[in-house]
Parts: C-alpha cells; sequence; structure tokens
C-alpha cells in the first residue's frame, strides 16, 4: 500500500523507529477511530516533554528563542502603547495573543513541516529535516520581507549571496533560531551576521579601496548596495467574520528608501541607513479599543532595515551623483502619509547628503 504521510525510509529512521504514539499520543491500534483518541497532530507545541526527551539542549534555551517568544513584535507593541509589558493591558495583550503571537513556532515548524499561518503540511511526508529547507521553511514566514527579497521573489531583484547558492544559515548562527538561554527584547540583541564577517577588507578602519574607506562608518552596508524592499501601509485590525477573533490587513509598496539611523548603536552606529515602513498607524487597533496607540507618534514608523537583496554594483552606487544627487533615495516629506508618525520627520536629512558626523 502506498504511503502518503509516511515513507519506508522514514519507517526506518531514527525518528520512525519511535513508532507514531510516542510524539502524537493516542492509542496503538489497529481501529483508525480508537488509534486517533487522543492524538496531539502538532507535538512540539509541547517541545519540552515530545523534543526535549531527546534534544534536551535545545529544548532548554528554545523559549528565549525570539522564533519562538516573538519578544521584539511584544515589546514593539507595547512600546507603541506606552506600557512596560502587555500584561499591563489586557486588551493589548488580547491583539498579541490573536494576531501577532499566530507567527511563534516550535520545533516542528522548521523540521518536518510548514508553518501553519503559511500553507501547512508536511515537508517532504515525515522526514525530519537537520537543516531545514530555506525554500519550505524559511519563506513560509518570511516571505513578505527578507526571505522573499533574498530569493527573488519579492521587489526587483534577488541577492547575489542567493545566487551564489547560499542559504540563511550560511550566515545566520544557530542561536539565531535556538536562542541562547537569554532573552533578547528584539532581534537586534541577537548575535546577528555583519558583511564584515566574510568581508574582512571592506571593513573602514582597513580597507583600501576609496569607496568604502571615505565613507566609515556614516553609511550601513545596505544603503549602497541593498535594491528596493517591500513597505507596508496603514495596517489595521478587524474582526473575522465568524467572530473567531482578528484579522490584518495592509497595502505594501515596494520601495528604497534612505535616511537618518532612526536608533545609533555601538554596534550600528551609522548616521544613514536603508529604511523600510512598518504597517503601523494610530487606529489600527480601533476595533479592540479606544485609544490604543497613546504613544504612537513618539516612535518612527519607518524602520532601520536590514535588506537581505544585496547586489555588488546597484543604481545607487553606480557613481558619486547616483547617490549624492539622486533626491529619489532620501526619504522625504513627500514619503510620508496622513497616518504616520510625526516621529518620522527626524529621519529626514539635509540634501545633499553629508559625511559629517
Amino acid at each position: 500500500m502506498e504511503m502518503f504521510l509516511v515513507s519506508q525510509e522514514f519507517v526506518e529512521s531514527t525518528h520512525g523507529s519511535l513508532g507514531c504514539i510516542t510524539c502524537h499520543g493516542g492509542e496503538n491500534e489497529a481501529d483508525k477511530a480508537v488509534a486517533h483518541e487522543g492524538m496531539e497532530p502538532y507535538p512540539s507545541r509541547d517541545f519540552d516533554s515530545n523534543c526535549g526527551a531527546c534534544h534536551g539542549d535545545v529544548t532548554d534555551i528554545y523559549a528565549t528563542s525570539i522564533h519562538y517568544n516573538l519578544h521584539g513584535m511584544e515589546n514593539g507593541l507595547a512600546a507603541f502603547a506606552d506600557v512596560m509589558s502587555l500584561s499591563e493591558s489586557p486588551h493589548h495583550e488580547e491583539v498579541f495573543d490573536q494576531d501577532c503571537f499566530k507567527c511563534h513556532a516550535t520545533c516542528g515548524d522548521c523540521h518536518v513541516s510548514r508553518a501553519k499561518n503559511f500553507s501547512n503540511g508536511l515537508v517532504d511526508q515525515h522526514t525530519f529535516l537537520g537543516t531545514p529547507s530555506m525554500e519550505e521553511n524559511c519563506y513560509a514566514c518570511h516571505n513578505a520581507r527578507n526571505a522573499g527579497e533574498y530569493m527573488g521573489m519579492v521587489g526587483f531583484g534577488g541577492d547575489v549571496h542567493f545566487e551564489a547558492g547560499m542559504t540563511c544559515m550560511d550566515c545566520h548562527p544557530v542561536d539565531n533560531f535556538h536562542g541562547t538561554g537569554e532573552a533578547t527584547s528584539n532581534m537586534w540583541e541577537e548575535n546577528l551576521p555583519a558583511c564584515t564577517d566574510c568581508h574582512e577588507d571592506k571593513d573602514p578602519e582597513v580597507a583600501t579601496d576609496v569607496n568604502h574607506k571615505v565613507h566609515g562608518d556614516s553609511l550601513s552596508c545596505q544603503v549602497c548596495h541593498a535594491q528596493a524592499n517591500n513597505n507596508c501601509f496603514e495596517c489595521h485590525l478587524d474582526p473575522k467574520e465568524d467572530g473567531s477573533g482578528l484579522q490584518s490587513s495592509s497595502e505594501s509598496k515596494i520601495m528604497f528608501r534612505v535616511g537618518l539611523n532612526p536608533n545609533p548603536t555601538e554596534e550600528r552606529p551609522y548616521k544613514y541607513v536603508a529604511l523600510r515602513h512598518v504597517p503601523g498607524q494610530e487606529s489600527m487597533l480601533d476595533a479592540v479599543g479606544e485609544n490604543m496607540m497613546p504613544n504612537f507618534n513618539e516612535i518612527t514608523n519607518w524602520k532601520y532595515s536590514p535588506t537581505h537583496n544585496v547586489q555588488a554594483s546597484t543604481f545607487q552606487n553606480e557613481s558619486c551623483e547616483s547617490c549624492h544627487e539622486n533626491t529619489r533615495i532620501w526619504l522625504s516629506e513627500d514619503d510620508f502619509r496622513e497616518t504616520d508618525s510625526e516621529a518620522n520627520f527626524r529621519l529626514i536629512p539635509e540634501l545633499p547628503p553629508s559625511l559629517d558626523q
């Protein structure tokens, strides 16, 4: 009999030899109805008990991973709401749990099946992938932005590293996915890769070519080497027609804009960075309650963008004039909508741009 959910190879594999009920529960009976009583279709929801029995070194720290806890989204919403924690506001906690938190991933969402909020379903029958599939798993969650841009599915072109056959895991260390055991408040606190990890000769402190040497820390690499990225506008939540919760919608637009760095840090001290518009507006939570975003105009909704579609040659680095005299790529008031945060005005650079710090 042909097997649709498992293959003979899986039956003979380490995971297959455990038997179905070890992970899924249920009863070891020939009768389907009896066998499926109490079955858990997504056993990695309880990764401590199921996955942790063999992979405790991973599950012991996975709860600290932002792929699981989504602290970046949670703390971003808390900042707009002007609360220290979403637990201070039941309405905001409801929004996060019903809409934002559906994106969180457990072990199975990366290693055996597609994410439920994408297309669901096993990637390759029950085969467990030690290294997740970039096309089936990374793209499943990050398709609208970084993974989609990297693979050339979003925007005008893909990334030179993708064209060379590199995957997400070639740059991102495993702790970006599994966590470190210490919780971080957003992705910027993670051990993220840097271009100079591989391109050491392009570090402004040692670079010999004039372009990398003269710009110093004034520019993020993406200012010169990224392409247009996906920007989302005017997100709002509405109740689902069946009353089962909330759903979001927004407008997207492919753009490339450079502006002042919203949050200079020691790791990212750049004066100018590539920006991306995130889909927030003051009224987006009106379906839940009144005045849900009291801090909205204090926080920019044009954000530092780690665009994943770099190329050695781009239209803005063809010459000095292609950047310094190209007013179309620099953030301006014309890019703002009535629904944008007033804080965005502080990101507009003076033109022509200066390298003076």
